[in-house]
């Protein structure tokens, strides 16, 4: 067990330090614009400038003399149930030890603020899963990752515009298309749905409707894709993959997790360029409830059965 310890950074701290990002080279997790989101949340703590609501953020950093040997920010997702770290960089091309104190430092802030659990997202065969693992975290889904045939115009589609009444016919289908061990490890209740949905990190989202029900639903990122249906529908991958293609973002990727066969065999068909494999790895926090304070009752003032 290393001896290293990751502590919290100040908002001054975080805010000052995006000029050493640079010396911090190595991305240990699949990036989250982890990079933004630490500049925006220190300069919103320091009331220099005015910004839209940015989440909950937990920054920590692993010192070497004045600079850092590595740094690490969580986010909070929606809900406040999960957290995901979006960021963790290193001064050095493998360092274990700062890998492992960064990701035990930051589930400990974690559950300090009343999340129960946190997840990362790392590259298959990644040098650093050994590190990973020490910190308590384990690998629950694998993740696909294709690159979207451009230059194809939007086509008609039978999916909608997402609204927020749709919200709990989305959570039916995903409780229909996931594996149960998936479902009980990422979203055992509806508060942890909504950490899920969140982490999906969609900006516009996309439903299509079959006899009174949400048969599929496609969530697109500023960067990645994704897809959830049950299979139950002649055609429906089809269209989905097709409403990527015309409206999804340029240069994206489409996300499909190890279960979606039929959509990943779809999506060869079509033109898709695989590009990598990533894991998506979670360590669950019991919640940290704090005795009440108490005070001495003489007993006489109690009410004793007679």
């Amino acid at each position: 067990m290393t001896d290293l310890r990751a502590e919290p950074l100040s908002p001054i701290d975080a805010a000052t330090l995006w000029p050493q990002l640079g010396r911090l080279a190595t991305e240990v997790i699949a990036t989250r614009g982890g990079e933004s989101l630490l500049v925006r949340s220190g300069l919103a703590a320091t009331g220099l400038t005015h910004l839209p609501r940015i989440p909950r953020t937990a920054v920590l950093g692993v010192k070497r003399g004045l600079g850092y040997r590595g740094v690490v920010v969580a986010k909070e997702l929606a809900g406040g149930a999960g957290w995901e770290a979006i960021s963790l960089r290193l001064a050095r091309e493998k360092d274990d030890e700062a890998v492992t104190a960064l990701l035990g430092g930051a589930a400990a802030e974690v559950a300090a603020r009343g999340g129960r659990s946190l997840c990362l997202r790392s590259a298959e065969g990644s040098p650093h899963k050994d590190a990973i693992r020490r910190a308590g975290f384990m690998a629950y889904r694998i993740e696909r990752l294709f690159a979207v045939p451009g230059g194809r115009p939007p086509a008609e589609t039978l999916f909608r515009p997402a609204v927020r009444a749709d919200r709990h016919g989305i959570f039916r289908l995903y409780c229909r298309a996931v594996p149960e061990h998936i479902r009980r490890q990422e979203a055992p209740t509806q508060q942890d749905w909504r950490a899920v949905l969140d982490l999906f990190d969609t900006n516009r989202e996309f439903v299509l409707e079959r006899d009174g029900a949400v048969a599929a639903w496609v969530g697109m990122g500023e960067r990645e894709s994704r897809i959830l249906e049950d299979g139950t529908g002649e055609g429906v991958a089809a269209a989905a993959l097709a409403l990527i293609e015309g409206l999804g973002p340029h240069h994206g990727t489409l996300v499909l997790a190890e279960d979606q066969v039929a959509l990943e065999r779809e999506a060869l068909t079509r033109g898709y360029t695989p590009l990598g494999v990533r894991l998506i790895c979670a360590r669950r926090m019991a919640l940290l409830n704090t005795l009440k304070e108490v005070a001495a009752v003489p007993a006489e003032s109690l009410a004793l059965p007679q």
